[in-house]
């Protein structure tokens, strides 16, 4: 086994994991290691925005994990994409930028015990990765390498959207980065120049040319090695052969929703009677590890319409025209975005926060096919913004190329059923108002409306899938029950953190990637501060 030594080792190099390996090298006195499983994560089809609909679902891309039958979902198992390469799912998601409510961030220090990620300070972090293509302003700005802008070109029917929003009395929002999301509103989205502006291209790729950053892909994260109480190092596995590297200073675990929590546990981290039976020495008895697992189930809604959509262009003359656009211009339906139209609403008068998230897009597949649908039609994604339902990462076994077992009842809180069939009748009535009701030429799915709740719930329950945003493994708190501290230590055991998705407690009212940037941004700043 060869070794290396570091003063930081970070594990995963997804979102987050770019965001720290980038800032930590800035200091050139530190030297950092960062490891990940899957490839480089810069090729063509990465960098070219619809590149995505290539790559999920490949493994060479993608992780493709298979949760385990979901009681909830009438014992159907989901896939649940994971970015495989660096970026992580920034390098392979729908590009979608929203940070979540100001509310979602304040509860969280507020209610949790979170200390400093209420929101004003977050909001520094996000700003501090942006590099907004507008004018700057107090919530945006223009000098951070992360590319946000708005679609290059944005569909009329997206327009069209929020304005039957406003028809039913929804508001327009202004600026839902300043922390206001209750309305609907045309979607930032992470790109520069019409490209994908990955956290692996927009961070890391310009670091790699510093002396003290080492990236080592295709290195899957085995477990942390701890001694007396220390964190000293990661083992790791590439090409079939066992490494180690040390860590002089940290370990950071950044390496997804589902794979941290495998981590800690292969680390003797964790329920300790569930490691004990995995033949797992156990380091600390932390019950949490794995627990508290969120995702919201997302159905689609679909509908004809008279004006022509991205599906109706899927032919290979369309997309021969649509590549030789991109590459002179990064422009054309290459450089497109699944959803361009967002709106929270509440499902019930008297909530204090919007409880549905819709995100609109100018496509339509075949319900029964899943390929391009032969008419022009759109789809809206309807979700639970702060799913209440809880599902759980366990290990398959001590070996880490067995994936994680995940264990979820997607909609297994009866609020978040009510909630949902109430989303879906409102999205019904968006698609029926004046200002969208005119292109709307019939239903795709469902081909008619659910005539009761009993039938709304049945088509939930055949159809949902995932909303991509799974989060709250690593679950952060200022009680002594959370796998980590508000600064993301690991609890009982010294220089070990935890930075990405899996940390947040509850599920911010947002897509999760700029929020999963922004811990990373964040993690960056305690990790030096601790360090001084």
């Amino acid at each position: 086994m060869g070794t290396k030594t570091a003063d930081y080792v970070i594990a995963g190099g997804g979102s987050a994991g770019c965001v720290l390996a980038s800032r930590l090298s800035e200091n050139p006195n530190c030297s950092v290691i960062l490891l990940e499983a899957g490839g480089p994560g810069d090729g063509f089809l990465v960098k070219m925005p619809s590149g995505s609909y290539k790559l999920l679902g490949k493994p060479t891309a993608d992780w493709m994990y298979m949760t385990e039958p979901d009681p909830s979902l009438n014992g159907r198992r989901v896939m649940w994409t994971a970015g495989k390469m660096l970026g992580g799912g920034s390098s392979i998601n729908g590009m979608m930028y929203i940070r979540g409510s100001r509310a979602d961030y304040d509860s969280w220090e507020k209610d949790l015990g979170c200390t400093g990620w209420g929101w004003n300070n977050v909001q520094t972090y996000f700003k501090r990765s942006e590099g907004f293509d507008g004018a700057p302003s107090q919530s945006h700005s223009t000098e951070g390498p992360l590319g946000v802008a708005l679609p290059r070109k944005v569909h009329p029917l997206s327009h069209a959207f929020v304005d039957a929003c406003a028809d039913l009395g929804m508001r327009k929002v202004d600026d839902y980065c300043a922390g206001d999301v209750d309305g609907a509103f045309i979607a930032y989205v992470t790109q520069r120049n019409g490209q994908r502006s990955s956290a692996a291209l927009a961070f890391l790729q310009p670091a790699m040319k510093r002396p003290n950053l080492t990236v080592i892909t295709g290195a899957l994260v085995d477990k942390v090695l701890i001694e007396n109480g220390q964190a000293t190092g990661v083992q790791y596995v590439k090409d079939g052969i066992v490494h180690q590297v040390a860590a002089r200073r940290e370990v950071i675990i950044s390496a997804s929703t589902m794979a941290s929590p495998a981590i800690l546990l292969r680390s003797g981290i964790g329920p300790a009677e569930e490691l004990r039976k995995m033949g797992i020495a156990v380091q600390v008895d932390s019950p949490e590890v794995g627990k508290n697992l969120q995702e919201h189930a997302s159905v689609q809604t679909s509908v004809s319409v008279d004006i022509p959509t991205v599906n109706m262009t899927m032919g290979p003359l369309h997309l021969a025209k649509g590549v030789i656009q991109y590459l002179l211009a990064g422009r054309g339906i290459m450089s497109m975005t699944p959803v361009e139209g967002m709106a929270f609403l509440r499902s019930e008068p008297g909530l204090a926060e919007p409880d549905i998230k819709l995100q609109f897009g100018a496509f339509s597949f075949d319900p029964a096919t899943r390929k391009p649908y032969h008419k022009p039609g759109i789809v809206v994604y309807t979700n639970v913004a702060k799913p209440r339902s809880r599902g759980e990462i366990r290990l398959r076994s001590a070996d880490p190329a067995d994936a994680p077992v995940i264990d979820h009842r997607l909609l297994g809180d009866p609020q978040d059923m009510a909630a949902l069939v109430r989303g879906l009748k409102a999205v019904d009535d968006i698609l029926h108002a004046p200002s969208f009701a005119k292109h709307m030429t019939g239903r795709i799915a469902p081909a008619e409306r659910p005539r009761d709740d009993a039938e709304w719930e049945a088509r939930i329950r055949n159809t949902s899938g995932i909303g991509y945003h799974p989060v709250g493994t690593c679950r952060m708190g200022g009680d002594d029950r959370s796998v980590v501290d508000p600064r993301l230590r690991v609890r009982g055991v010294k220089g070990l953190r935890v930075a990405d998705g899996s940390i947040m407690p509850i599920m911010p009212s947002a897509n999760t990637n700029a929020p999963a940037i922004m811990v990373g941004e964040k993690a960056a700043d305690l990790i030096r501060e601790d360090a001084a």
